[in-house]
């Protein structure tokens, strides 16, 4: 199967290009998300679709103000390190395609920081820059889920960096993150895909598929709104678990 590649970061409106780098490693630092060494200037450059100068302008201004130290032949690294506990996950998706015998795989097409648009705003009481990742998941090489989730981004601004095809995003978010998923509140509704989804899916418009919405809550504020298109003929389970390995345990 041929792999897209992430597209780049969405900057969104609002606040000038050096500025918006600056947010995203401020979120990343509050949230724990980057607890030592930063993305480069290079990355952050590409990321945000910027030039090196604009990325390292934010930086020296990071720098200045404490947030960060840099190390010349290393890079950028934060100040302090510090660890929170989560506890609450979502069954992988790896784990369905063991219940089905068939071999998992997952596509990404899209990540970046964008502004919330206002349904997404609104569910999340925060009408700020949010983190976009949209994703497809396949059995046997055979689409069967497309998730888009938005999610605060002061609670993992580092996940853009994590390797999305291959990770979960609530292990990366209970087991790295820490963030304390303590609800979650879901609908679901049997849709007939419109021509946009047909086409992620490769299917003709029309076709049946179940349509979630759900939201996730830390101590009762929300965190991340998800939308999921899945396969009308697809066989899956959802498990919670309020567990957090504790071998990734920092304490």
């Amino acid at each position: 199967m041929t792999r897209k590649q992430p597209s780049k970061i969405s900057t969104g409106y609002g606040l000038p290009k050096n500025k918006k780098i600056k947010t995203y490693i401020l979120d990343g630092i509050a949230s724990r998300s980057f607890t030592d060494a930063l993305p480069s200037e290079n990355k952050l450059a590409d990321f945000f679709s910027v030039s090196r100068m604009t990325a390292r302008k934010a930086m020296d201004e990071l720098e200045r103000e404490g947030h960060i130290t840099r190390v010349n032949g290393k890079g950028s690294f934060v100040k302090k390190q510090k660890h929170y506990s989560g506890f609450f996950r979502v069954r992988p998706f790896k784990l369905w395609a063991q219940d089905l015998n068939v071999t998992p795989s997952t596509e990404v097409i899209k990540v970046g920081v964008v502004e919330a648009s206002g349904q997404v705003a609104r569910v999340l009481g925060f009408p700020d820059q949010v983190t976009l990742i949209k994703r497809l998941n396949f059995f046997d090489d055979v689409p069967v889920r497309y998730a888009v989730h938005y999610l605060r981004t002061e609670i993992a601004a580092g996940i853009l960096m994590d390797d999305l095809e291959n990770e979960s995003i609530y292990e990366l978010l209970a087991n790295k993150y820490r963030v304390d998923l303590t609800r979650i509140s879901q609908d679901l509704m049997a849709v007939s895909l419109s021509k946009e989804i047909a086409d992620i899916f490769n299917v003709q418009t029309g076709y049946p598929a179940f349509h979630f919405k759900r939201t996730e809550f830390s101590n009762d504020n929300p965190v991340c709104y998800v939308e999921y298109y899945m396969r009308g003929e697809t066989s899956f389970r959802d498990v919670f678990s309020p567990r957090l390995d504790r071998s990734l345990r920092h304490e």
